[in-house]
């Protein structure tokens, strides 16, 4: 592939693209600079970690400026051609990585639509790039994207990969590109590019090296031998990261910074040294800050990855107060970022030489780096109180983000720009600091800094580790922003897994693409009346007494003992967005709005360690709720148990209050499984190993080579069929779901002359006493063995589907671990040995039919048939089925949806699985169907 080629990722393959040309000079090979020597090294000893890594940047784009798409592709085709950086690549010639940077080529350039300022698309789209891996040897090391408004570009996202540019590189890109977007040009030199860097790097800057490597062995004599504790066994991933966004932290920095002469950086490395000193109680630490290595004049506008860890020790005997502790952090950093310009290589082989392991001497200690970016000219001072200070910490809110699964220190900080003040993320290492350190720590540091604005902090600075202040409550608002809802008098307990979740757990092991967390969240939207005239305190209230009522709400699945455990908190707080419609008239109930909402959070898996499996978000209209969102993990809660949990909730946002006391709880559950629910579990199993064996397997041979993705989703949505099941089920007596299972399984099997047909099906395990209104995941899969002997007419097939319906959801109640030992004692995969069967999953809340209620004459129900009605929305590259069908409430309608492997199931055989349900019951409705099941349709 010649450089000139254009490298399209291949998500992009499908989108709308434009492309922007570029050329320039600087043309030519080098060997790698050492901070990408660095990064190498780390992806090749662990793997790619580029959610983290990759620097997503948003450009705005004044409305008044007009400018169409034509113009920023001329001004990314100039960018591209006046940083070298910006198209060069990574190639690995003679195992060895070298940077080659071209000539010329063509950058694909994503476009987007948006509303209002785009800037809601520009975030999407930034998410969408910064997520997938670079490929460093063959794409560009920038992917952009253009945010178009009414065909004028209002935003535009740029993510660069940290390979070739670091954040202040990036900074400099984007000041030239907002210059040539708006001016059309540039009359100012390009600084340094990646292979001029690493030329000097690997030239005449190797003495600089030399004298950095000896100030780090010098400062690690310096240091006593301090071992981390042998670790415990942690969380998976073991190193979790929560974030603090803080206006007062900002603030206080600033304060603080003015009144010592020390810079903003100085002031927060203290704090988190002050903290990470409770932790430890040593006299003495190692501090690992981040250096953008810009000292030298003609580094100032370099586009190159120059960042490196500087390292000094520092001394914190003596119980200084925070303004001496501050001092010497000051001088011990300057030091250490002076000295933090040194080929890493030569580092790591200086350490080696002397037996120290550089890869893990430094864990004891902790990483520091801030990413914020200077701002030009004198910073003024902000001008508050201390008691305005103080009342800001309430507008401050703690996340968690996503872990890690390596790391050279045990506890690292990263500070960033937010809007809303500084984001001061920490990641520790959960086998050697418990979980809840995190957002004590974070709260500490806040409380310190804020107290250190006005006044001298003695030591130890901080509340004892664990015991720091607690955390404020927002203060609710109609606006758009967050709050938090409390809840307390709970019980702190720890309990297994249901069986219901330890079957959903392994799908959350199984399925990481995002298409599959779909499945494994559960989206709800509670609209409220104007009339009832529902503010968002009140709103909030009703959030935490929800959690203070069903325990499930508020668990978390963490290891304990080598195995996985829900865990109950007694009490906390859940955060709460609140979003408010920017267009009334256009959206009067928020409907719209929440659908977005409901997509957005329900977009992303839950971390079950650190999260509570339930997010809630408020839409507010003229400051009253009209919708509440909640999304569900469903490894804490099924589809019962959520229409159980929205009952309540309506009843406390309008009443204020539930009479009737809460069902069981996850934890319950799982205790009557360890107890009075074993002989069940052990019937089930002994069912299975009864009824599987000499089952035909519907799909066991391929037919085809597939597609590509492999898996294609369909969806028939009908109103023939919603009718269609009803009449059937009140002609024959039965129920809507024995007519959709009869139906699936003639439609299945009708052709292929077999006695029996086997299809799984999802049970919701509510049979047991008092598990009617049980918040916890119950759903298990059942198995349903249809005797298709004697070929039978429709009606007798609806009377034995349902006679082994019943049976299939009796024995559909197990200890998923005595059923995968019963499995495998026969030598069969139990992950893979029901692939062949399709499993048929009817999700509707409210299938059966209502007395007295009538349906549509023949030919009404036959014109409702839309021909051609399949339609295919989905693929993917994984999936545990070969079929599964779903059933699912539509509006006036029943939706089948089928997941298909088309190596087995090709889309056109598919499509007529579901056509040919909706067809036989059709029929069914109004006739007597005869063996095989087919219609003239």
């Amino acid at each position: 592939m010649r450089f000139a080629d254009v490298v399209v990722p291949a998500q992009w393959a499908s989108e709308t693209l434009l492309s922007a040309e570029f050329s320039g000079d600087g043309a030519g090979t080098a060997p790698l600079t050492w901070a990408q020597q660095v990064m190498w090294r780390s992806l090749a000893r662990y793997g790619s970690n580029h959610v983290f890594l990759n620097l997503r940047r948003t450009v705005p784009v004044s409305a008044r400026a007009g400018v169409d798409p034509a113009t920023v592709v001329r001004a990314v085709g100039a960018l591209v051609g006046r940083h070298g950086a910006l198209r060069t690549r990574v190639r690995v010639v003679d195992d060895v990585p070298r940077q080659e940077t071209a000539a010329a080529g063509v950058l694909p350039l994503l476009v987007s639509a948006g509303v209002d300022d785009g800037s809601r698309a520009a975030r999407q789209v930034a998410g969408r790039l910064g997520d997938v891996a670079f490929d460093h040897a063959a794409e560009w090391p920038l992917r952009v994207a253009l945010v178009t408004v009414d065909d004028r570009v209002r935003q535009i996202v740029v993510v660069f990969s940290h390979s070739t540019v670091d954040a202040h590189a990036a900074e400099v890109v984007l000041r030239d590109l907002r210059l040539l977007v708006l001016r059309g040009g540039l009359s100012t030199p390009a600084g340094p590019q990646s292979v001029d860097v690493a030329r000097w790097q690997h030239g005449v800057d190797q003495g600089r090296s030399a004298r950095a490597v000896g100030h780090w062995l010098r400062e690690f004599d310096r240091l006593p031998s301090s071992p981390l504790p042998a670790p415990g066994p942690g969380l998976t991933p073991p190193w979790r990261r929560g974030v603090l966004v803080s206006a007062a932290v900002d603030t206080a920095t600033r304060l603080i910074a003015a009144r010592h002469r020390v810079s903003g950086s100085a002031v927060l490395l203290a704090g988190v040294t002050a903290m990470a000193a409770r932790l430890g109680h040593r006299e003495r630490l190692g501090i690992f800050p981040m250096a953008h290595n810009r000292f030298r004049a003609a580094y100032a506008n370099a586009v190159a990855n120059l960042g490196q860890i500087g390292f000094g020790m520092l001394d914190v005997s003596g119980r200084p107060h925070f303004g001496e502790l501050l001092s010497r952090v000051w001088r011990v950093s300057l030091d250490a970022l002076r000295h933090a310009y040194y080929d890493p290589v030569a580092l790591r082989l200086a350490f080696e030489q002397r037996g120290v392991d550089p890869a893990s001497a430094f864990q004891p200690y902790h990483y520091f780096n801030d990413v914020r970016l200077p701002v030009g000219g004198v910073d003024r001072l902000p001008a508050v109180t201390r008691e305005a200070l103080r009342a800001a910490t309430a507008d401050s809110t703690f996340a968690w983000t996503a872990g890690l699964d390596q790391a050279a220190w045990h506890l690292l900080t990263h500070v960033v720009d937010e809007p809303a003040g500084a984001g001061v993320t920490l990641t520790v290492d959960t086998r050697q600091l418990p979980l809840a350190t995190v957002e004590p720590f974070l709260r500490g540091l806040e409380d310190l800094l804020v107290r250190a604005a006005f006044d001298d902090v003695p030591w130890p600075w901080s509340p004892a580790a664990g015991t720091a202040a607690a955390p404020p409550v927002g203060r609710a608002s109609a606006a758009h922003g967050s709050t938090y809802a409390e809840f307390a008098g709970g019980r702190a307990a720890t309990a297994p897994l249901t069986w219901g979740q330890r079957a959903m757990w392994r799908t959350v092991a199984e399925f990481e693409a995002p298409a599959a967390y779909r499945v494994l969240t559960l989206p709800r939207t509670l609209a409220v009346s104007a009339r009832a005239g529902v503010d968002v305190p009140r709103a909030v209230r009703a959030v935490g007494a929800l959690l203070a009522r069903h325990e499930s709400l508020r668990t978390r699945v963490r290891p304990y003992d080598g195995q996985l455990c829900q865990e109950a908190s007694a009490a906390g707080r859940l955060p709460v967005g609140v979003h408010a419609v920017p267009r009334p008239v256009d959206d009067p109930d928020g409907a719209r709005v929440a659908a977005e909402l409901a997509a957005r959070l329900a977009g992303s898996p839950f971390d079950h360690a650190v999260e509570y499996p339930l997010r809630v978000a408020l839409v507010t209209v003229a400051d009253t709720v009209r919708q509440v969102v909640l999304v569900f993990s469903h490894c804490a809660v099924d589809f019962h148990a959520a229409a159980t949990v929205l009952r309540d909730l309506r009843l406390l946002l309008l009443r204020g209050a539930v009479d009737d006391a809460p069902g069981l709880q996850s934890l319950d559950v799982a205790g009557q499984e360890r107890t009075v629910q074993r002989r069940r579990s052990q019937r089930a199993v002994a069912y299975w190993l009864r009824q599987f064996p000499g089952l035909p397997m519907t799909l066991a041979d391929p037919v085809g080579a597939g597609g590509t993705p492999r898996y294609r989703q369909g969806s028939l949505v009908s109103a023939a069929l919603h009718h269609a099941t009803r009449l059937v089920a009140t002609r024959y007596g039965v129920s809507t779901s024995t007519a959709l299972l009869a139906a699936t399984a003639a439609a299945l099997c009708g052709d292929a002359g077999q006695d029996a047909c086997g299809i799984v099906v999802m049970a919701n395990n509510r049979f047991p006493p008092d598990y009617d209104r049980a918040v916890a995941t119950l759903n298990q899969i059942g198995l349903c063995r249809l005797d298709l002997s004697g070929r039978p007419d429709f009606g007798t097939l609806l009377s034995r589907a349902g006679r082994a319906g019943l049976d299939a959801y009796r024995h559909a109640y197990y200890d998923p671990v005595e059923f995968e030992r019963a499995f495998t004692g026969r030598g069969d995969d139990h992950r893979s040995v029901l692939a062949p069967l399709c499993y048929l999953n009817d999700t509707r809340l409210d299938p059966e039919v209502r007395p007295g209620v009538a349906g549509p004459d023949e030919a009404a129900l036959r014109a409702m048939v839309a021909p051609d009605a399949v339609r295919w929305v989905g693929e993917l590259d994984r999936f545990a089925w070969r079929c599964r069908v779903q059933v699912r409430d539509a509006p006036g309608a029943v939706e089948l949806a089928v997941t298909a492997d088309t190596r087995y199931l090709p889309v056109e055989r598919a499509g007529r699985l579901l056509s040919g349900v909706e067809a036989l019951l059709v029929e069914a409705a109004f006739h007597e169907v005869p063996w095989p099941w087919t219609t003239a349709g």
